[in-house]
């Protein structure tokens, strides 16, 4: 019997070396495969029997094919992977903002800034040359359009950004789908996890899939004792056995954008990193924040303006003059919706008559002093229409309208309540903020209306000299900043967070490389190695062979005597 189990032994090292070659022979056929995690056959000692006094080994048994990964590597690597896709989308954001600024060069903004007032400059030389008047025209509706097209792309770029969640959220769909399937699959080809051998090709593809989605989101795997893995995003499980939640993308006022959103929960998708989080810090404060800080200084440059040309003349007085900022009737001022809420105070209306002196001189207070007694648009219109040889409504759109009867005209001036520019009349700049910040129409049509003098039609320069160098002040209208400061400190702050993004998404990438090389020290198939198992397992198989034929003759000896 001993020649007979010792037979028996040695048939169980010749099956575990044809499979050991077997599995060898897989990983040499896949070491150039990508994703491909080589195997190992798992053996173990075979139970022993009792022969007499003695307990005799059975053999080897083979207890599966496994593969040889690293799980926790595996998941710092998904981590890394997560922190690379957010940081090279958030560099893309910072390179396409700060290529459409313009002015790390010396360009954009602050060059027309610069010109602007240079023709300012330059009108205080010769105030009654039309060419240089003019020139000051051009030279606004070029800033305007400078600050209008830099928000429109910065616009562009975060509307880009928007809808690219969509197509995030069908890829998250596609993985998500893909991953429940495959736990299907692999529970059934393991057993449930009864068998102890890996389903290697799908755990694979599982393995890739679980890759590709980790570039969308911060993940949490967790792999259950079917072979089967969980996936949650923020607490939300996405994948659990074979079942998966879609995702879809729909519009959000608080987000004022899209916003991803669990189907079956109807919860936003809670997740900061991968190319999720990166697209909407993207949108919301990359390109966001830099378009909220532009509207701030356009919205200032417009009213610092205003309220200094709103109050002067030009060399000529009007004949008729609509304001450009709508309000509502019937309402307190500060109720009326106009860009912004004039003070208590006063402005000033001078007529001229046909020689273009001063006939009269009306002061039209301004209440506002949150009193039932508050000054409303109409009840400031009556006030100017009961001027002689004036009349004033409010238009159906809600505009202040005035004109003047006869030969008269009429000129503006001392408005201490800034009524005048809130509403948009004898104003520089019209617009409410950046996307549609330009030069009054009446102005371009005739320079004349460029406000220089502050006593009256062509006796000083004094509203001129207050224009010059503003884009340089301390201004009440952006909170003691100038215009220019606030560009300059934005522009700073981008290459600030432009050089430390470039840094983040460098370390990310340096880390990702080096979980990866550790990776794939483990997963992937160094030749060398299996060639050195090749000879184990021939050698393997030799011996036991040899175990063979030596029982097989002694047993010959034993039957021939």
């Amino acid at each position: 019997m001993s020649l007979f189990g010792a037979i028996q032994q040695s048939n169980t090292g010749l099956q575990a070396a044809q499979i050991g070659l077997q599995v060898v022979g897989n990983n040499i056929a896949n070491a150039n495969t990508p994703g491909y995690i080589r195997q190992r056959l798992d053996l173990a000692p075979a139970a022993v029997t009792r022969q007499g006094s003695l307990l005799l080994g059975q053999g080897v048994l083979t207890t599966g094919v496994t593969q040889i990964v690293d799980k926790a590597l595996a998941e710092r690597l998904f981590t890394a992977g997560t922190a690379v896709a957010g940081g090279d989308t958030l560099s893309r954001a910072y390179s396409q903002l700060e290529e459409l600024v313009g002015t790390l060069d010396g360009g954009g903004i602050p060059e027309q800034l610069t010109l602007f007032n240079n023709a300012l400059h330059d009108l205080t030389t010769q105030p009654a040359d039309r060419a240089l008047r003019d020139f000051v025209v051009l030279q606004g509706e070029a800033l305007g359009r400078s600050i209008r097209t830099v928000n429109q792309q910065a616009l562009d770029r975060q509307i880009e950004f928007n809808s690219d969640l969509g197509g995030i959220a069908d890829e998250m769909n596609k993985q998500l789908q893909r991953i429940a399937k495959l736990n299907v699959q692999i529970s059934t080809v393991e057993g449930g996890g009864i068998l102890g051998s890996d389903a290697s090709g799908l755990r694979e593809q599982r393995y890739t899939a679980i890759e590709e989605l980790a570039k969308f989101a911060d993940l949490n795997i967790q792999e259950q004792s079917s072979g089967s893995i969980s996936v949650f995003v923020g607490g939300d499980y996405l994948v659990a056995e074979g079942n998966h939640r879609e995702v879809y993308t729909t519009y959000s006022e608080a987000a004022d954008g899209l916003e991803v959103r669990i189907r079956e929960t109807d919860s936003p998708l809670q997740s900061s990193g991968g190319k999720f989080g990166a697209t909407v810090e993207a949108r919301n404060e990359v390109f966001g924040s830099f378009l909220k800080d532009l509207d701030e200084l356009a919205k200032g440059l417009i009213r610092a303006l205003n309220e200094v040309h709103s109050q002067g003349q030009g060399r000529d007085g009007f004949d008729s003059v609509i304001g450009t900022n709508r309000g509502q009737v019937g309402v307190p001022l500060r109720d009326s919706g106009l860009p912004f809420n004039p003070k208590n105070g006063s402005f000033e209306i001078s007529v001229l008559d046909a020689d273009g002196k001063v006939a009269s001189k009306t002061t039209i207070a301004v209440n506002a002093l949150n009193q039932v007694t508050d000054s409303t648009l109409d009840s400031i219109a009556a006030d100017i229409d009961a001027i002689d040889g004036l009349s004033a409504s409010i238009s159906s759109e809600g505009r202040l309208q005035i004109s003047s009867e006869s030969q008269l005209s009429f000129t503006f001036g001392h408005d201490t309540s800034g009524f005048l520019a809130s509403t948009g009349v004898n104003t520089f700049f019209v617009g409410t903020g950046a996307s549609d910040i330009s030069v009054n129409q009446v102005i371009k049509d005739n320079s004349d209306y460029l406000a220089i003098s502050k006593g009256g039609v062509g006796q000083d320069t004094d509203v001129l000299g207050s224009l010059v160098d503003l884009v340089d002040k301390p201004l009440d209208s952006l909170n003691g900043r100038s215009a220019r400061g606030i560009f300059d400190a934005n522009v700073a702050r981008l290459g600030q967070k432009v050089s430390l993004q470039k840094s983040i998404a460098q370390g990310a990438s340096d880390f990702y490389a080096t979980l990866k090389s550790q990776h794939l020290s483990i997963t992937g198939v160094n030749i060398d190695e299996e060639s050195i198992r090749l000879i184990t397992y021939n050698r393997a198989f030799q011996a036991s062979a040899r175990v063979i034929s030596t029982a097989s003759e002694m047993l010959e000896i034993l039957m021939s005597i």
